[in-house]
């Protein structure tokens, strides 16, 4: 069985929510710093091809996105998905 369950609604406060997906970015982050990259850059050294080389490429673009969304997470500028109103973009 999953975890998710799709027609839940559970009740989470904005901050929590907020906390709950900070993390999970973070770990997100840490997966591809940790793993990914260093195992792309691996292989990339062992034999170059243009394959993993894009595969890399991916790899650092998704981290320098999770980056960004850590800034945007900690600057306040995603609160309003947080709220009752986020269907309503500020």
């Amino acid at each position: 069985m999953t975890l998710f369950q799709p027609e839940r609604h559970p009740q989470v406060s904005p901050q929590d929510a907020l906390a709950i997906v900070h993390r999970f970015v973070e770990q997100c982050r840490a997966w591809a710093v940790d793993k990914e990259i260093p195992k792309r850059l691996q292989r990339l050294t062992e034999d170059p091809n243009s394959d993993e080389g894009a595969r890399l490429q991916a790899w650092i673009s998704y981290r320098e996105f999770l980056d960004h969304t850590l800034r945007e997470l900690e600057e306040g500028t995603l609160d309003h998905w947080f709220t009752s109103d986020a269907s309503q973009p500020k």
